[in-house]
Order: structure tokens, then C-alpha cells, then sequence
């Protein structure tokens, strides 16, 4: 079981991997947001002061959970257009961000403008959960190809927001300095292989590091045939209810015989570095491969890179049905509850803020360090020549996509990844893969994964990181623990919030590891990390807080637990487990490598409660 969850988290890699009532959140403070601490076993700070213009403004608070990494420029941008909107940010920076937000919609804990990893309309009970967007005026500046793709029976309920094109990066260098045309279909393939190889070149290879990429791998050739057609998709919707199998239906069995053409040709291989995607990446910049089967890689902004890289489609036999494959970054929507009556005001706030996120500044103060490797989904929205996607703009914009597959999937990705993997390295037959997919469906059909308790009433962050702590001491035999927290610092300078503290909270509902490596520092397969400072070190610490940036311009609140509560002797030296370790804290703490995985260290101590609230957190 252990191995099929760790595993999850790899194929989440493939994709290219906050709430009301957590407590603890912050609104816009004095630039670099230095949260300034108290006294107690949490370091205060945890909610800094607002911004004058929201102090005094008389709107009612709208929440909004973190989409990405640092929300202060869009925050920002909200206010510089609209500086009487009381707008929240719900901050998130853990390691499972779409288990989190996940289990905040599903425990009904939506914050007012909600994001999401993953969109299937249609799939849940949307129009119970979120207010129709077709109606509004922002919802006019998107594309049409993209709001197609989001609309189920007319109407809308979640936006996309940036995206990228999975297809094939090629070395376009090579085949202009050659003479060579690019493909256009598998013949015309197959014909270029010989060439290239010919020509001394390595025709194409493969990144294999993550099981995810065997099944994206798979489901995105079958998209240039069967899977996505009609049919094929009423297919996938009857095998995750368990109406249908693969080896039952002629079609599917028909349509996995391209993956025997694809390997035959080539294009499926193992000429790449099966254990590092990064090494993969190295060789195809070196120039001498013609064709990269990945993930994203857009290889114009390496470092290293000396020719031209451009994205083409996943080739079909004759042409006609050629794919780049869309994987949204982030959807938006609005909840609900904000068109009962007595949401008037907290509606036409919101409604501003989607017009601010509906704009092509808007989409790009989100994560700005993304502006040159997202396709926004706008009418309006331009790339520059040299993008990696110029060539292809047009044909996205035109339709010819299919949409990224993993929702309704997640529980087979990881054993179908792995046996696609084995496959494309000669290690599995056809025939296995087929069997794997029916021989896994019942890990979808059945809905049960391994529960370790079950939260009453949500767990905010700070009683989460405690509950941390208190986990991480007992696993290293610590008599105490330090552990930081991420709540959100208005900071335009910064990169991202806080990814080494604790992150979120635990809502109502059975707890996997899905939701506990949604607030584990340590992640799926990170182990626990220890300093030896003196006592009187370890409070000054929890009162200052994590230097995150090094020079104080980004501190976060570390929360302190001790055994019975105890008091920490100043001249006394203590080995402690430390989440968020500033550089020189490490070298002065010496820090260690307890080598005890964190995320089993949680699953020991979480299965001790039947039911679990934050009164139970206690450590005796």
C-alpha cells in the first residue's frame, strides 16, 4: 500500500504537482512582511496587519485560497483597481496541493474564489458547489477553444488558467541545418528515423524517471486515435464507474496497437537516462537528438542550449488526428454561496476579482515566473516569437487538443505507469499492459485506500504543525520540536511562501496519506531533520522565527513543542527535529539526517486515534 501512495506522488510530477476557518492567515502587511513575534509556544505573528485601505474598508472579507507560490502581486494589482475589497489569501505551500484543496471542497469548506489542480466537468455535482460563470462579462475574454473544453450543458462553472502544451520537443536546429521537414505523420516518421540515424544522430529520446509518465505516455498516443472520440470518452467515464474493461472493448483493444507502432519506429525507447530526467534533458541540449518524449520541456531558456527547440504534436497514422495534449495549471471558480441573499456586497467583490484574474496582467502578476512557459487562455493573449510554443499557437487555438488525463485515474496511474515504463524499455508485452489496466480497476471501482483516523472538525495550522512536532519528537526520541508554519506574508520580492514548515489544515474526514503528506514538511519521502542547540537558542528561535530569506526581509512563525509542556533549561543542549532551518541555523545546530521518513513516522503516531481534533493533540 505504502509503495502504490509514494509512487502517486512521483506521477503527480507528470503534471506540469488555503482555506476558510485554518487560521492563521495574514493579510497585507509592510513590504518583506516580517511577522513580528510574541510570546508562547508559538511564535506570534502568525496574522500580520492589514493594509490601510482594506483597515477601513466596511466590505465583508472574501477568501481566496493560494493558487500559486506568492500571491502579493495579484493581491496587489486587486488593490491598486479595487482598494475596497477585503480580499483573504488562504496560503498553501505543502506538498499536496490537489489533495487539499480536494478534501477543502469536498469537507465543504470552499473558500469564496477557489482554485483547483484538476477540472472534469461534469464529473461531480458542480452546479450544487459553485455559481454558473457563462453569464458574466469576464467570462467573454476567454478563448472559445479553451471555454469548450470547461462547459458541460451550457454552463460554466471553473475557468482555466495558464496551461501547457504536452506534445514532442524536436531540435529544430537539426532539421533546418539538414534539410529535413518535420513530420506530420507516423510514415512520415518513421522515413526521418532513418535519416537521422544515418546522419549519425540519436533519433529520439525518452524521460522515464516517474511511472506517471508511462501512463500519460500511453493515454496520449491513444488520444491520436480512439481515446478521444466520442466514444472513447464515454470509454473512460464506463471503466472508471466499472461499466466497462479494456479488454472488452474491441475499439480500446483496436486503438493499443499503436503503442507496438510507436515502439517499432522508435519513438518509444530507452536511448534516454530511464533515472534522471535531468540527465535526459542534458543530452537533448548537447544537441545531437532529434526528438524528447517528456513531460514539458521547453529547452529555449536552458542555459546550456545552443539550438532551437519547438513543440510539435503526438503524431496519428495519416495525419488527420494529431494532438498537442492541454494540462492546466490552475481552474477558478466562484462559490456558491455567494449568490444567497444577504452576499450581495461579497458577490460584486468577487465578481471584481475575476475581472482583475480575467486579464492578461492579471493571469501573469499570479505567478510571474511562469510568464514565458504558460499559454494564457485569453482572446488577448500574445507569446513572443521565440516561445517555445509561436509555431503552435495557432492550432491550439484552433482545437486540435486533448485534455490532459489524470482525474478519476489517480489510483491506476502509478501501477499502469510503471508497467507502460516497462514496456518502452522491452521489459513487458502489449498484452501485460492491457491485462495491468483491468487487473488495477478495482483500486478505482472500490474507492477504499488505507485510513489512518478520522478528523472530527478541521485542524488548523498551527495545531497541525503541533501535532507534527509531536509526531517528529517521539519518532527521534526529542523532548521537543521545532516546527514553522506558512502563513501568508505580503511580500512582492519573494519567490514562494514557505515549503519547509507546515502548510493548511486537516478538514473533516478520513485521513490518508494523501491528506497526511498534504501538511507533512517532509512530504511522501523526506526524512526528519535534526539540530542540537541549547534550550536557550530553541526559545529564542520559536520567538523570532524562520529567517526563510536570510536576512530577515522573510520570517515565519515556528511553533514550539515540548513534552508535558515542559520548560526548556537555558544551559541545557537538545537534539531537536527542525522543519525550516535557516543556513545558518543549520550550521550552527549541526544539522542531522535523523534518517526516519517522516511520512511513516505520521502514519504511526495518526493511527493511535480512532477520532481526532485538535483537543487530542496533546503529548504526555
Amino acid at each position: 500500500m505504502r509503495k502504490r501512495f509514494v509512487g502517486l506522488a512521483l506521477a503527480l510530477t507528470c503534471a506540469v504537482s488555503l482555506l476558510a476557518g485554518c487560521g492563521n492567515t495574514a493579510g497585507k502587511g509592510t513590504e518583506g512582511g516580517s511577522p513580528e513575534a510574541g510570546n508562547g509556544s508559538a511564535a506570534a505573528g502568525t496574522e500580520t496587519g492589514t493594509a490601510d485601505a482594506t483597515e477601513a474598508s466596511d466590505h465583508p472579507v472574501i477568501t481566496m485560497n493560494a493558487a500559486y507560490r506568492n500571491m502579493s502581486m495579484f493581491y496587489e494589482l486587486v488593490h491598486e483597481k479595487y482598494p475596497e475589497i477585503n480580499l483573504e489569501i488562504i496560503p498553501y505551500n505543502g506538498q499536496n496541493y490537489t489533495s487539499y484543496v480536494n478534501d477543502m471542497r469536498f469537507s465543504g469548506q470552499m473558500t469564496d474564489i477557489y482554485f483547483a489542480t484538476y477540472y472534469s466537468p461534469g464529473r461531480y455535482d458542480d452546479a450544487s458547489d459553485f455559481l454558473d460563470l457563462s453569464s458574466y462579462d469576464f467570462t467573454g475574454n476567454y478563448a472559445q477553444s479553451r471555454l469548450r473544453e470547461v462547459t458541460c450543458n451550457g454552463a460554466v462553472y471553473m475557468l482555466p488558467l495558464g496551461y501547457n502544451a504536452l506534445g514532442i520537443t524536436y531540435n529544430k536546429t537539426l532539421l533546418e541545418e539538414n534539410g529535413w521537414s518535420l513530420p506530420s505523420n507516423l510514415k512520415e516518421m518513421e522515413e526521418l528515423k532513418e535519416k537521422a540515424e544515418a546522419a549519425g544522430y540519436v533519433f529520439c529520446r525518452d524521460q522515464l524517471q516517474y511511472p506517471g509518465y508511462g501512463f500519460q505516455y500511453l493515454c496520449n498516443i491513444l488520444d491520436t486515435g480512439f481515446l478521444s472520440t466520442v466514444d472513447g470518452l464515454q470509454w473512460q467515464n464506463d471503466f472508471i464507474s466499472g461499466k466497462a474493461t479494456l479488454s472488452g472493448t474491441p475499439k480500446m483493444m483496436e486503438a493499443m496497437k499503436l503503442l507496438d507502432r510507436w515502439r517499432d519506429i522508435g519513438i518509444l525507447n530507452a536511448d534516454g537516462t530511464p533515472e534522471s530526467d535531468s540527465e535526459t534533458k542534458a543530452q537533448m541540449v548537447e544537441g545531437n537528438t532529434l526528438f524528447l518524449v517528456g513531460n514539458s520541456n521547453d529547452l529555449t531558456a536552458e542555459t546550456d542550449a545552443k539550438d532551437e527547440f519547438r513543440l510539435m504534436p503526438y503524431l496519428s497514422e495519416d495525419g488527420s488526428q494529431n494532438v498537442f495534449i492541454l494540462n492546466v495549471s490552475r481552474f477558478v471558480g466562484l462559490n456558491k454561496s455567494l449568490g444567497e441573499p444577504g452576499n450581495e456586497q461579497k458577490l460584486e467583490d468577487a465578481v471584481h476579482v475575476m475581472e482583475v484574474l480575467s486579464t492578461v496582467e492579471g493571469m501573469e502578476s499570479l505567478e510571474p515566473s511562469q510568464n514565458n512557459s504558460r499559454i494564457l487562455p485569453l482572446k488577448d493573449a500574445t507569446i513572443e516569437e521565440s516561445s517555445y510554443y509561436a509555431d503552435v499557437l495557432d492550432e491550439l487555438n484552433s482545437g486540435h487538443t486533448a485534455n490532459f488525463i489524470y482525474a478519476g485515474w489517480e489510483d491506476v496511474v502509478v501501477p499502469i505507469g510503471e508497467k507502460m515504463i516497462a514496456y518502452v524499455r522491452g521489459e513487458a508485452s502489449l498484452d501485460e499492459v492491457i491485462a495491468c489496466f483491468d487487473d488495477n480497476q478495482h483500486l478505482i471501482t472500490d474507492g477504499e485506500t488505507e485510513s489512518y483516523t478520522t478528523v472530527s472538525e478541521t485542524i488548523g495550522m498551527d495545531d497541525c504543525a503541533r501535532a507534527v512536532g509531536i509526531c517528529f519528537a517521539k519518532a527521534t526520541g526529542a523532548e521537543a520540536a521545532l516546527i514553522s508554519t506558512n502563513p501568508w506574508v505580503y511580500n512582492t520580492e519573494a519567490y514562494e511562501m514557505n515549503k519547509q514548515g507546515v502548510s493548511g489544515c486537516l478538514f473533516p474526514g478520513k485521513v490518508t496519506d494523501q491528506e497526511l503528506v498534504s501538511i507533512l514538511p517532509t512530504g511522501w519521502s523526506n526524512t526528519i531533520q535534526t539540530v542540537t542547540l541549547t534550550g536557550a537558542r530553541i526559545k529564542e528561535l520559536a520567538e523570532k522565527g524562520y529567517d526563510y530569506s536570510g536576512d530577515g526581509s522573510l520570517v515565519f512563525p515556528y511553533v514550539l513543542v515540548t513534552k508535558d509542556g515542559m520548560e526548556l533549561e537555558d544551559d541545557k543542549t537538545y537534539t531537536v527535529p527542525i522543519c525550516g532551518a535557516s543556513e545558518a541555523v543549520q550550521e550552527e545546530g549541526k544539522l542531522a539526517d535523523s534518517g526516519i521518513v517522516g511520512l511513516e513516522a505520521a502514519q504511526e503516531y495518526f493511527s493511535q486515534f480512532t477520532e481526532l481534533s485538535a483537543q487530542d493533540l496533546v503529548w504526555e
